[in-house]
């Protein structure tokens, strides 16, 4: 090794030292571990058309998204559901990224028939674009972007499973 190798490699390690040596703020550190946790989804092609398509950001898009194929998947058959998820890569992180459900007391008045289920999805969705900041108007959009982008790539059958899943509405 020749000698003004050796000195640079010392002097670059000794520049890299104290960087790790830094403690990165709890807030900050907060964020990395949020953002690695939807950096999967946020990376995603249909994630960025809808956003753009939709004029939202792509965080609000990926919630939406999870929100609205929470409620498919809850209104799907397992063999149904197995379709719109080979359409969709990770399609758990997406649902993962919705807003938590609760069952409200309007909802639960109905039982457990198809009707409740229906307006138990319903009432979810509208609480969780209102949590996201999501105009109610912008539901069959939303709807429409995304079936419209599947069928698009040659998943027509998703596509119809995705609307299937959603038809109440």
């Amino acid at each position: 090794m020749k000698p003004s190798t050796f000195l640079l490699s010392i002097a670059l390690s000794s520049l890299t030292l104290p960087v790790l040596a830094i403690e990165l703020p709890s807030s900050l550190t907060e964020k990395l571990t949020d953002s690695k946790k939807t950096a999967d989804v946020k990376s995603n092609a249909l994630v960025s058309y809808a956003a753009s398509q939709l004029g939202m950001s792509e965080k609000t898009v990926t919630s939406g998204l999870g929100s609205l194929l929470k409620v498919a998947k809850d209104n799907l058959s397992k063999e149904n559901f197995s379709m719109l998820s080979s359409a969709i890569p990770d399609i758990n992180n997406y649902i993962k990224q919705a807003p938590e459900s609760s069952t409200s007391a309007i909802t639960s008045v109905f039982g457990s028939n198809e009707t409740s289920k229906k307006a138990e999805s319903a009432s979810y969705l509208d609480s969780a674009f209102k949590e996201l900041g999501i105009p109610k108007e912008s539901l069959p959009m939303m709807v429409n972007t995304v079936s419209g982008y599947l069928e698009s790539n040659g998943y027509g059958d998703a596509a119809g499973m995705l609307k299937k899943g959603l038809s109440f509405l």
